[in-house]
């Protein structure tokens, strides 16, 4: 079977080779949030904000922050605003983030194996940015979350849409294009190495994830309990098209991002 280059199936699980690769890479990741052509920026995070809505008052849990993103706007909207990352690195840019912005972030460092220690109906949102591809155990994840969450409350779930690991850039006469290379239900565990996992030297960062269906993150959250209130796979905005046209084209031909908000039942 043809995969992406650079990839291939490996024995599981995703971590902690996920968990060392990214604390490696964190610079080169730190460098990319910084840049104006971001499909993160142009894609990814506006979609999400209006998925997740008014949230003055609320509570909030990021696992896997990072720079927080999502915390210092969630702090800036008026949420009380947690975040959960393993990599050092990256707490510290969270740290600087909240700093510069005038907020108050509760971060800690730590993956999904610290969401026990949180309390029964602790937060009214649980957000999974980017991050559930290195998870091992999501539905065991997903359970952890309905616990953690108020009667009301909801999960918030950003991915790498599950078509984008199914496909390849191909050149072609009028330029690139994307085209599928393996099945779309061949599920596994996959080691790869892309332009993002690069070290200082620029020497290449090997990182395991996990290739899943769109099926298999629905199925995991109604077996925790959860019901599924949107999915979305988001276009860019038009200040997206005006910033970065050909990332935002091939977005439009194959889409980046599968965003899911599911409520406690």
């Amino acid at each position: 079977m043809l995969l992406p280059p650079h990839t291939r199936y490996t024995d599981g699980p995703a971590d902690p080779i996920s968990r060392e690769a990214w604390a490696r890479a964190a610079g080169n990741y730190l460098a990319h949030c910084a840049r104006e052509r971001n499909w993160n920026k142009l894609i990814e995070i506006p979609a999400m904000r209006r998925l997740l809505g008014d949230v003055r008052g609320k509570r909030t849990l990021e696992v896997g922050c990072g720079p927080a993103h999502y915390s210092v706007w969630l702090a800036q909207q008026g949420a009380e605003a947690w975040g959960l990352d393993p990599v050092e690195a990256l707490l510290d840019a969270a740290r600087r983030s909240a700093e510069e912005a005038g907020v108050e972030l509760r971060l800690r460092q730590g993956g999904v194996e610290c969401l026990p220690e949180y309390l029964d109906g602790q937060f009214d949102i649980v957000l999974f940015p980017m991050v559930l591809e290195y998870v091992d155990d999501i539905a065991g994840t997903f359970r952890e979350a309905h616990r953690l969450l108020s009667p009301e409350g909801f999960v918030a779930i950003s991915l790498v849409h599950p078509m984008r690991s199914f496909s390849v850039k191909h050149e072609t006469e009028g330029g690139e294009e994307l085209r599928i290379v393996s099945g779309y239900v061949e599920r596994g565990v996959i080691e790869w190495s892309m332009w993002i996992m690069v070290d200082e030297e620029g020497n290449g960062i090997p990182c395991k994830s996990h290739r899943r269906t769109i099926e298999d993150y629905v199925e995991a959250l109604v077996g925790a309990g959860f019901l599924i209130e949107a999915l979305r796979e988001p276009d860019a905005s038009p200040e997206g098209w005006a910033v970065d046209p050909r990332n935002c084209r091939e977005n439009h031909h194959c889409p980046d991002f599968l965003l899911l908000k599911a409520v406690k039942r």
